[in-house]
């Protein structure tokens, strides 16, 4: 059996086939490889997040049962600082009339005490400029 030039280039084309099937095997087993590298990697990962996961939740829930209290004391010192301020309001109210009379009685008596001192200097003054000028 001779082989003709068209028998020739089947067996030439089916090597090439071969060879391209045979390239492509070993691309899908590296591709293969990467794969199961990568789903060990992400196995990896969840097995240690997931506690990290657990433990960032706890501390969450404990800061906000902190944050709840920080709250009411919050609210509780705002509803201090409300009774101290209507107190003090109070207070002033209470005091802030007589003290202004007392202080307008103490103004009035000292303007009286310098006008009524200040009429006998003059006097005393009037006299002593008299005798010594006549």
């Amino acid at each position: 059996m001779i082989a003709t030039a068209g028998d020739t280039a089947l067996i030439v084309l089916a090597s090439f086939w071969g060879l391209l099937v045979l390239a492509l095997c070993i691309v899908l087993l590296n591709t293969f490889r990467v794969l199961e590298s990568t789903k060990m990697t992400i196995d990896t990962m969840r097995e240690e997040t997931v506690p990290l996961l657990r433990e960032i939740k706890s501390s969450v829930e404990k800061t906000n049962g902190h944050l709840d209290r920080v709250g009411t004391v919050l609210d509780s010192a705002g509803s201090i600082v409300g009774r101290a301020e209507k107190v003090s309001g109070l207070v002033e109210e209470a005091v802030a009339s007589p003290l202004v009379k007392i202080i307008a009685a103490g103004a009035g008596i000292r303007k009286a005490a310098s006008r009524f001192g200040g009429q006998k200097r003059d006097k005393k003054k009037d006299e002593k400029d008299k005798s010594s000028g006549a």
